[in-house]
């Protein structure tokens, strides 16, 4: 097992709203999250940020959600195991249109054999 630190960043339209998807990219590789946190490089406007399982915006895959998605915020996951193909995917509204959101993933990962 190895440190996971990995962040994925989108700029905001002109409506303020982005989504990004982030996830294990190599061959048998697994990530273990423990937690991730979302912010937006400006917070004239406060985002919400959505947090899904999955590369869709489906309301039975959602992680979580908070009011908080520009200045910041933490989620906090039990025994997540993400595969390749299988991804975290934070959807921002409502933010400064052309500000650069972020998501960054940390936990564990592990390329089994």
């Amino acid at each position: 097992m190895t440190q996971l630190m990995e962040y994925a960043s989108v700029v905001l339209d002109a409506a303020g709203n982005g989504r990004v998807a982030i996830g294990p990219r190599v061959v048998r590789e697994q990530w273990k999250p423990s937690q991730a946190t979302v912010s937006v490089s400006t917070q004239v406007l406060e985002a919400r940020c959505a947090l899904y399982l999955g590369v869709s915006s489906v309301p039975g895959q959602k992680l979580g959600e908070s009011r908080t998605g520009s200045s910041g915020d933490t989620y906090g996951f039990g025994s997540l195991v993400l595969q390749p193909g299988q991804h975290l995917m934070a959807v921002w509204v409502g933010g400064d249109p052309g500000a650069i959101a972020t998501i960054a993933v940390f936990g564990e990962k592990d390329r089994p054999k």
